[in-house]
Parts: structure tokens; sequence; C-alpha cells
């Protein structure tokens, strides 16, 4: 019984390990937009939080996207615009 925990507690930091690994990786995925820009616009009319530099870590979170700063809230806010802007055709 003893040689039984001590192989489980030598696997553990392995196993600890690569879940860490598992969840770092996983935040990495990039997801493609849900919508493409109509002909004759430019595809960054609204900026996107990945294209901005953070500022603040607060709540909310502020970031500066084209020597502007924004909230986190604006800019899910201005991509939500665009998204309803498109889908209307206008």
């Amino acid at each position: 019984m003893t040689t039984t925990r001590s192989k489980i507690r030598s696997v553990l930091p392995a196993i600890a390990l690569g879940a860490a690994m598992a969840a770092l990786g996983a935040g990495c995925a990039e997801v493609a937009p849900a919508t493409a820009p109509a002909a004759g616009t430019t595809a960054q009319a609204a900026p996107h939080i990945w294209d901005c530099g953070l500022v603040s870590s607060g709540s909310p979170s502020k970031y500066v996207c084209n020597g502007k700063v924004y909230t986190t809230f604006q800019l899910a806010k201005i991509r939500l615009d665009e998204i309803k802007k498109y889908e209307s055709g206008k």
C-alpha cells in the first residue's frame, strides 16, 4: 500500500503540469469572426480588443486603440453595433 501511494505522489506533479499547459494552450486559440465585412468597407472599421494595448486591468479594464481609450464595455458595444450595421445591409 505504501508503494502505491508513493507511485501516485510521484505522478501527481506531471499530471498537474500537463493540466496547466493544456489550460494555457486553450486560451491561445484564435476564433474567426462570424461575419465578413461588406464589399467596399474596411475590415478594421471597429477596433478589436486583441489589437489594442491594455492600460488598466481594473473593473472595467481599459484599452488604447488607435490613440483612444476604451473600456471593455465600449469595445463590445462598438463591435455589436458594427455587426448590426452589417446585418441590416447599411
